[in-house]
């Protein structure tokens, strides 16, 4: 089984999807990912571990490092830069998206949902971008493929809210009716890679910094998704 995530900075597959991927990889799953930037508009640490004219260096340095422990066999990278998605037609870097589709034959794709997980202009491109590629790529397979998202049920944003945990920095996060959420990995066997993982991120640790409060507090230990799209093809 093949299996493509795709996202638009370094970081983003270990924060979304990181207990996941591991869980997936170690079941012997070909995971690759897709990941448009290389996150040069992001934080270069605190104290400074680098300069903005080598952050994106050194966060691909970072998604490398972390592709590893979660057992990612490639990264494809866009070539396109950070903050600047969605500047550019969603069908140009759907087409980048589905030549990769074509070369790798996925059996399932994995991106985020229509709110990007956190409302990142970014994310919220990628996930367009992903859907349309996707779409094309399912008329032309010759195999059962799946479209799914990433998402956080309300019921958890609920959660964040009276915890003081939300994050909002974007826009306001909804998350997902609980009711169409139709895949939940219980990644309690893979919640110490996925935090070995976003430690490797080190210019972003106020980000996991954040992270690792919500999951100490809640203790949740659940990734969650939605199955989009699937062909009748077995």
């Amino acid at each position: 089984m093949k299996v493509i995530f795709v996202f638009a900075h370094p970081d983003d597959e270990s924060f979304s999807s990181g207990g996941a991927i591991a869980y997936l990889t170690n079941r012997g799953v070909s995971v690759k990912l897709i990941t448009a930037t290389k996150g040069e508009a992001g934080q270069v640490g605190n104290p400074p571990l680098t300069t903005k004219e080598k952050l994106g260096k050194i966060r691909e340095k970072e998604l490398r490092n972390a592709a590893k422990i979660l057992g990612i066999s490639k990264i494809y990278f866009l070539g396109l830069i950070d903050g600047t998605l969605h500047k550019i037609d969603s069908k140009t870097i759907a087409k980048k998206v589905l030549e990769i589709f074509k070369k790798e034959k996925p059996d399932a794709v994995i991106t985020f949902n229509e709110e990007g997980g956190s409302k990142h202009p970014d994310h919220i491109q990628m996930h367009k971008s992903t859907t349309i590629a996707f779409f094309e790529y399912q008329k032309i397979s010759d195999k059962h493929v799946r479209l799914y998202y990433t998402v956080t049920p309300k019921s958890l944003i609920e959660q964040f809210n009276k915890s003081g945990l939300s994050y909002n920095v974007f826009g306001k996060v909804e998350g997902t009716d609980d009711k169409l959420i139709t895949t939940t990995v219980n990644i309690k066997n893979t919640i110490n890679i996925k935090i070995k993982a976003l430690k490797c991120h080190k210019t972003q640790h106020k980000d996991w910094e954040r992270f690792l409060k919500r999951i100490n507090l809640l203790k949740f230990r659940h990734e969650y998704f939605r199955l989009v799209s699937e062909n009748n093809i077995v």
